[in-house]
């Protein structure tokens, strides 16, 4: 357990600017095994920051951190108030690939405010369309996303959905901007989470996942930016692999989605899960009988209806009743 040693945390103005940068320096920002300990250690690095700033109140490394760490607390609005003043300490030419830009355009992005969002990722180096308040709309490809994951550092916030924490889940989904990806895969229902969905991530890659012949990074969770308004729902369908795969093209082809949970998902060890999955042998399911059960998405009648045209349209094929598993 870390504990503080050596200084007094009610006596912080009277150190020397050099002993307050050291002490800070030493404080682990990670979450260890003692939650007394990392709130002790969040409210110790948030007076030390408070103190640094009242020293040297245009320091762009202390505000860009002072924002990181409200970025944590999921604190938006300090978050993009910092981050500007971060970025506009920083000179015009020493802005790219800045973390302060980065943040910024985060903070931005989750109060929708896209005149900034836009400015802070053009500062950073990236490109984005549009201008002005238009939203950011850009198509940047497939990605993994955590869904749930542990908060790593003191201060940080856990997801919630509904005001609940659901369960980790790795799934695929459609970058829309730096920040911004939007759920392609329906997630179990233990995660809280819906096809459709939009979440904010960091940009911080932890693990990867095979995408045809690319090993791409993993990003996680940092909050739900926009629902779906599609329920999950379940049905155990008899059916060999093309027929479970003619389901799902018959599922999209009628705007809706489904995938199957029976050989789709694996239980992967934390190494693998947050590293490379083909490090350790973690096999998929494999459907009993040709039975599995698919995950589907969409208003239960559309959904039942595309399973009945899909079963009369194939001998051998089956779908028992429809579950509602997350409204």
């Amino acid at each position: 357990m870390w504990t503080s040693r050596r200084r007094d945390p009610d006596h912080l103005e009277a150190l020397s600017l050099r002993q307050l940068g050291r002490w800070y320096r030493r404080v682990p920002v990670e979450i260890g095994a003692d939650a007394g300990s990392d709130r002790a250690r969040a409210e110790l690095l948030d007076r030390i920051q408070d103190e640094w700033l009242r020293r040297l109140p245009g320091d762009p490394g202390m505000l860009n951190d002072r924002a990181m760490h409200a970025k944590w607390r999921r604190d938006w609005p300090t978050a993009q108030a910092l981050g500007e003043l971060a970025l506009a300490a920083l000179p015009t030419d020493q802005r790219e690939g800045e973390p302060a830009a980065w943040n910024l355009g985060i903070a931005a992005t989750a109060r929708r405010d896209w005149a900034v969002a836009r400015r802070a990722w053009q500062a950073f180096g990236i490109p984005v369309s549009g201008e002005g308040d238009a939203p950011v709309d850009e198509d940047l490809g497939p990605a993994p996303v955590r869904l749930n994951p542990p908060p790593r550092f003191v201060g940080q916030q856990e997801v919630l959905v509904d005001g609940r924490a659901g369960e980790p889940e790795v799934v695929w989904g459609r970058r829309l901007d730096p920040t911004r990806i939007q759920l392609v895969s329906v997630p179990l229902p233990a995660s809280g989470h819906r096809y459709g969905d939009v979440m904010l991530h960091d940009g911080d890659v932890q693990g990867t996942r095979r995408f045809g012949d690319q090993e791409i990074g993993v990003f996680n969770e940092i909050e739900l930016w926009e629902r779906s308004p599609r329920p999950t729902l379940s049905a155990v369908v008899t059916a060999g692999d093309a027929d479970s795969a003619q389901l799902e093209a018959d599922l999209e082809a009628a705007g809706l989605a489904g995938e199957d949970w029976t050989t789709n998902m694996r239980v992967l060890c934390a190494a693998c899960s947050n590293g490379s999955p083909g490090a350790h042998d973690h096999p998929g399911g494999a459907a009993v009988d040709g039975q599995r059960t698919f995950g589907l998405s969409g208003h239960p009648d559309d959904v039942a209806a595309v399973l009945r045209a899909w079963v009369a349209a194939a001998p051998g094929r089956a779908a028992g009743e429809l579950t509602v598993e997350l409204e």
